[in-house]
């Protein structure tokens, strides 16, 4: 029916940095709305909600769309792959967010 909309959820693909910068904010992001070892944390969503932007690039890093991701907050984040089996490849793991609803901008 028109009107009853629903968003799915946004998965991203984080290339990890030697000092974890990313890794250990969104940790401690979750830690703050539920932490592991007390199960207690944040409960009003404003407390915890954030909104995040996306520019989509074209080859030479010129913006062609923005997005904005209204009230979200990350639900998951997978874990990071540590044996032989990949040791040549680049440490990798992904973020998934909730959000409330999404707005977009055309530049061009």
């Amino acid at each position: 029916m028109a009107g009853d909309r629903t968003f799915d959820v946004w998965t991203v693909t984080i290339i990890n940095d030697t000092d974890f910068a990313i890794r250990n904010s969104m940790e401690r992001w979750m830690n703050g709305m539920n932490a592991h070892s007390a199960n207690t944390g944040l409960t009003t969503p404003i407390a915890y909600e954030a909104d995040l932007f996306v520019e989509q690039l074209d080859r030479s890093g010129d913006t062609l769309k923005k997005y904005t991701f209204r009230g979200s907050y990350p639900q998951d984040m997978s874990p990071i792959d540590l044996n032989y089996g990949t040791n040549d490849e680049i440490e990798r793991f992904t973020i998934t967010f909730a959000y409330q609803y999404y707005e977009t901008d055309t530049t061009t």
